[in-house]
């Protein structure tokens, strides 16, 4: 039997609601368990608890960025990615190496067969002179050599030396760093003021008398023993007249100089560079010095003396330096028949004259080399202005664009 009284609270079903009109509710399903314990801690289920977990769909893998970017600490200014070996300090550095007029101005020995890429309106030929010579320590413990114009000129008014005129010059084997002279030995017999000229210049008057300077440089290389391997070498240069006697401190603090130890056991170059567009301009064959009557109408002030050289000192007398002075010429033929000789239009690259007078301001015009760099033969350039552009026709402008285009697409 059962005592008390039994009520049952009927829930009407879903369908029975439809019939109803009362809209449906979406069953819910209890945890016993649940239910249990919150009744047994006094505490109400959140509305959620009981519902079904869906796992939601995972996130591409470039989302991850994104979720990131809210926690992401503020930039410290605008960072570029540089493309891959394109660092902007190199970028002078491959355009150099473009540049077959400074690759020769920089080595003038392997730089033969090179022009000036400046606006020219007649064909032009290319000629390489290689002049060796050697100079000897005298009993004061001094000895020099220098160009005291690289181009072909005419014997100087009053000055006793060959009809070719003079191209350089050694110190007087009689005088010491006191007061050194320059001038031209003939025998035991010292002609101050006086010079030797490059063999061959007398056949270059022949097929051109319209030249000018695309590269220079004096090589110097000392033949110490172990015994007598002491004192030093001072490289100089001077774009404008030299004085005629001056001391060994004149040169050491000369603009640009450089000193070299010979018992560094390295040679040494010295080389000549553009000052000014003036230096680009062909000359004909002008005196130096003087006013001898010539055919020539142009002054002296529009052909520059340029000297380059070397002053040792303190070294071991008759301790001997060998020398390698070598011009690279553009002339302008005075014959037909100098075809035979290759001559072609002059390259024209206005880009590429305007590098090269920037990168030479700051370029090593003296510095000790390896001696394998002086003791290399003669040799044309293999860099040459058809092939330094991969055949587009644009010269350097198409290398400055192939370098700065990386640059562009990283800013975009």
């Amino acid at each position: 039997m059962f005592r008390g009284s039994l009520s049952l609270q009927l829930k009407p079903t879903s369908s029975q609601n439809n019939r109803a009109g009362v809209p449906s509710r979406p069953t819910k399903t209890t945890d016993n368990r649940k239910v249990a314990s919150s009744k047994a801690t006094n505490t109400k289920l959140p509305a959620k608890a009981n519902a079904v977990k869906v796992q939601a769909p995972k996130p591409p893998s470039n989302a991850k960025l994104f979720n990131k970017l809210p926690g992401a600490p503020p930039t410290k200014g605008l960072s570029f990615k540089m493309p891959r070996g394109k660092k902007e300090a190199d970028i002078h550095s491959r355009l150099k190496k473009k540049s077959p007029w400074y690759q020769s101005i920089v080595d003038p020995l392997g730089g033969a067969d090179v022009k000036i890429p400046d606006e020219t309106g007649v064909e032009t030929g290319t000629l390489q002179v290689c002049q060796r010579a050697t100079a000897t320590v005298n009993a004061l413990n001094i000895a020099g050599m220098k160009i005291s114009s690289p181009y072909i000129n005419k014997k100087p008014t009053g000055v006793v030396s060959p009809a070719e005129g003079i191209n350089f010059q050694v110190i007087s084997p009689a005088v010491g760093a006191s007061t050194i002279a320059w001038g031209r030995l003939d025998g035991v017999t010292f002609v101050s003021g006086g010079g030797y000229p490059f063999q061959g210049t007398e056949e270059i008057q022949q097929i051109t008398n319209s030249h000018r300077i695309v590269s220079a440089a004096l090589y110097v290389q000392p033949e110490a023993s172990l015994s007598t391997n002491q004192g030093e070498i001072t490289l100089f240069q001077s774009p404008f007249s030299d004085e005629t006697s001056e001391i060994y401190e004149d040169y050491m603090n000369r603009y640009k100089s450089v000193i070299v130890p010979v018992n560094s056991n390295k040679a040494s170059v010295v080389r000549w560079y553009p000052i000014a567009r003036n230096d680009w301009n062909f000359k004909s064959f002008m005196r130096t010095t003087g006013t001898e009557d010539t055919d020539d109408d142009e002054s002296d002030a529009c052909f520059p003396n340029w000297n380059l050289g070397f002053v040792a000192d303190g070294c071991e007398p008759g301790t001997v330096f060998r020398v390698m002075m070598v011009v690279n010429y553009e002339f302008i033929p005075k014959q037909n028949t100098l075809n035979v000789l290759g001559a072609s239009p002059s390259p024209q690259d206005a880009t590429e004259t305007d590098l090269v007078e920037n990168w030479v301001q700051d370029m090593p015009v003296a510095q000790a080399i390896p001696q394998s760099a002086a003791a290399k033969s003669p040799a044309a350039a293999t860099l040459t202005h058809e092939n330094n552009d991969e055949g587009t026709g644009f010269g350097m402008f198409f290398n400055v664009v192939k370098e700065l285009a990386p640059l562009a697409l990283a800013l975009i």
